[in-house]
């Protein structure tokens, strides 16, 4: 690991991956699939970050099928408390393991996937503005200032490490506009827009790059809420038949294209890339 040269499937030397919303759903299949890519000559330490301590055993638990992934958990982190102090938790962790590594780390990323869907029973004239401030703060604010710290915190490192990646998953709601999602679609679009934003701010020949990428429609627990909770006939019909027929996108899927285009690492900084797209 005296050498970092690059390979076809990702960069040579240890990779560092912080995964938010690990403890379940797609954040825990992006974990297991990362950790599953783990190779001798590209070991990987994931920093698993959640809310719920037990979720994030057991996904540390189901990720550990090699020797050459590590895995970290960073329990109570509640994207509800101080955002800017939430971001320093997860970058002194970060900065602990780089410290643990006999050398400069290959690659630096971060994936954010913690996020919340917003009360699909309402319309925009209905939101409240506490609900409004409450929203932003957990889906926006709390990503916006991590994604800054780990920007800052790569910054500060010597130039042996080749790779700096993060990844907003994101949503076609971001790009398009459908009844009932104001709050998670205006959201979504202002993730896309930040990262964007940063791709340009840091255009360093591709050693910096950000991804928007927008996994399908999951068949996950955050499905199951929307199909109960979406007050909107069509939609509701159209996710009840997908689930019905067996049509929506199991978590391991997308993780696994999203994976794929990290170790290949040919995507244009600040894209949104949607699951259908591959």
């Amino acid at each position: 690991m005296n050498t970092f040269l690059k390979q076809a499937n990702g960069a040579g030397g240890a990779q560092i991956y912080v995964v938010t919303g690990a403890n379940r759903g797609l954040g825990r299949a992006i974990s297991v699939e990362l950790s599953r890519r783990a190779t001798a000559e590209s070991p990987r330490h994931i920093l698993l970050v959640g809310r719920n301590q037990q979720g994030l055993e057991s996904t540390a638990f189901q990720s550990s099928t090699g020797t050459h992934a590590h895995l970290y958990a960073l329990g109570s982190v509640e994207l509800t408390a101080d955002a800017g102090k939430v971001a320093e938790q997860v970058i002194s962790k970060l900065q602990a393991i780089v410290a643990s590594l006999a050398n400069t780390p290959a690659m630096l990323c971060l994936v954010n996937c913690a996020g919340t869907i917003s009360d699909l029973s309402k319309t925009v004239d209905q939101y409240t503005a506490d609900e409004v401030a409450l929203y932003t703060q957990v889906n926006f604010v709390s990503f916006a200032s991590l994604t800054s710290g780990f920007l800052a915190f790569c910054k500060e490192m010597d130039d042996g490490v080749q790779r700096v990646g993060v990844v907003n998953i994101s949503s076609l709601l971001a790009v398009k506009a459908f009844a009932n999602w104001g709050l998670y679609a205006a959201l979504k679009a202002a993730r896309d827009q930040y990262l964007l934003v940063a791709a340009l701010e840091n255009a360093d020949g591709g050693r910096t790059r950000v991804l928007n990428y927008a996994p399908g429609p999951l068949d996950n627990d955050m499905q199951a809420d929307v199909r109960a909770q979406i007050s909107d006939l069509e939609q509701k019909k159209i996710y009840d038949d997908m689930h019905r027929q067996g049509k929506l996108v199991k978590v391991q899927d997308t993780a696994r294209v999203m994976c794929e285009l990290l170790d290949k690492w040919e995507f244009q900084s600040g894209a949104h890339v949607d699951y259908y797209d591959i």
